[in-house]
């Protein structure tokens, strides 16, 4: 292997391990392109003000395709959006509509999607995320098939004074914690929703090791907006980062340094960018309308890598076996990016980081390390880990009246994770 070969697989393994994930190898084609690289790392260190995406929705069945055709109507939320701090949203409805509807309040989620299954309200005005957690509810999975969207709006988050994880860091920092985040959203980045993926990856410069603990989607915790109730880890995301930082900061008793979060849409599109990846399977299953995938490597197109990472029914262990594909994943990006293929094709996969990652890790400590990387050229040692728990069923924060699917943490397994963290982080 030449030397110049040998410095690109370098500084795509910095960015992997400063950044904060392995969707950020591609980032650093420096050699190709280092105003595109610099560009780049502009927009995904950019400060971006949250948004969240909200719809009106009416039944499948209903003439309406338009907003001004639900003139008239009544509508259904729930109490939460009555609040005054989302005036701006029904500000923005009643401009785009004409005039302010009426508007009928529900307790929770369920019972307005009962209301407009019953025909008590003709539409109903709901935060696009929450639909996906209607899914995990059998009888309320009509909502996937029997209603349609007809038209959306998208406000400005205040940020939470929770959200500065890396205020107490420096550059200098020899080891640092980073939160890992696969959202469940396609579009802005910036769009509030699920974490699907949720990872911490323990960084020690000195000693050169990295530990990544996997925290399953379903662990059942407590975060800063659910005042001692409990929730999923991935509907912590619904209330942004912070809160999924503060979920994980609680279970393993640790400080997030600097959070990476990447949407499905830029996961897809970058995959595709490098001409598809190999990726092993330690089952054969079939994920209907995308693909039949064999026990053993697998050519993956991005679609069909994002299938493979987010399938759980298919396997008796559900979402632990998702967690491990998802690892497989990783694994076949670090193979497409020290192959021919991210040379080709940089300016497309530079397009789609720039597009879909985010990170509050300052550009200039990202420089730095890649100096370091370069200068001193370490070997790295990877370990991995995922938390275990026990399958239950409860009632969550953000969607309660049902009982949903949950993961009870084990507690000695939560211990050991938090173990591995902190001694890497530790260790002179």
């Amino acid at each position: 292997m030449n030397q110049k070969k040998k410095n690109k697989q370098r500084i795509l393994f910095a960015i992997f391990i400063t950044a904060g994930a392995f969707l950020l190898w591609f980032a650093l084609l420096v050699t190709r392109s280092l105003f595109l690289f610099h560009d780049t790392l502009d927009e995904i260190t950019a400060s971006k003000t949250p948004t969240a995406s909200f719809a009106v929705y009416v039944l499948k069945e209903d003439p309406a395709s338009t907003l001004l055709d639900t003139a008239g109507y009544s509508y259904g939320t729930t109490n939460a959006l009555r609040d005054p701090s989302f005036s701006s949203l029904w500000d923005q409805l009643q401009n785009d509509l004409g005039t302010l509807p009426a508007v009928s309040s529900y307790e929770t989620m369920f019972d307005l999607a009962d209301g407009l299954k019953e025909k008590k309200v003709q539409a109903i005005l709901l935060e696009e995320t929450y639909l996906e957690n209607f899914k995990e509810v059998p009888e309320y999975q009509w909502m996937k098939d029997e209603i349609k969207c007809i038209f959306r709006l998208v406000i400005q988050q205040d940020q939470p004074k929770e959200d500065s994880p890396s205020s107490s860091h420096t550059d200098a920092d020899e080891a640092f914690l980073v939160y890992i985040s696969g959202i469940d959203t396609y579009g802005d980045i910036s769009t509030r929703s699920r974490s699907d993926v949720n990872i911490l990856m323990a960084v020690n410069l000195n000693t050169h090791k990295i530990t990544l603990v996997a925290t399953p989607r379903d662990f059942y915790l407590s975060f800063f907006q659910t005042n001692g109730q409990k929730d999923k880890l991935a509907h912590a995301g619904i209330y942004g980062v912070e809160a999924s930082i503060d979920a994980l900061e609680q279970l393993y008793d640790v400080e997030v340094s600097y959070y990476l979060r990447l949407n499905f849409s830029g996961f897809v599109e970058i995959i595709d960018a490098l001409g598809g990846i190999d990726v092993y399977s330690e089952y054969a299953f079939s994920v209907p309308g995308i693909k039949d995938y064999q026990k053993g490597y697998n050519r993956l197109t991005g679609l069909e890598a994002l299938a493979f990472a987010r399938e759980r029914y298919s396997f008796s262990n559900g979402d632990y076996q998702r967690v491990n594909n998802q690892m497989e994943v990783i694994k076949g990006v670090i193979r497409a990016c020290a192959s021919p293929a991210i040379l080709t094709n940089y300016k497309d996969v530079m397009d789609a980081a720039g597009d879909s990652i985010q990170t509050n890790m300052p550009k200039k400590q990202i420089t730095n390390l890649i100096q370091m990387q370069l200068t001193e050229k370490p070997d790295w040692s990877v370990s991995t880990y995922t938390a275990q728990g026990s399958s239950a069923y409860r009632s969550t924060y953000s969607m309660p009246g049902q009982n949903l699917y949950v993961i009870l943490p084990d507690a000695q397994s939560v211990a050991n994770g938090a173990s591995k963290l902190k001694e890497t982080l530790n260790e002179p």
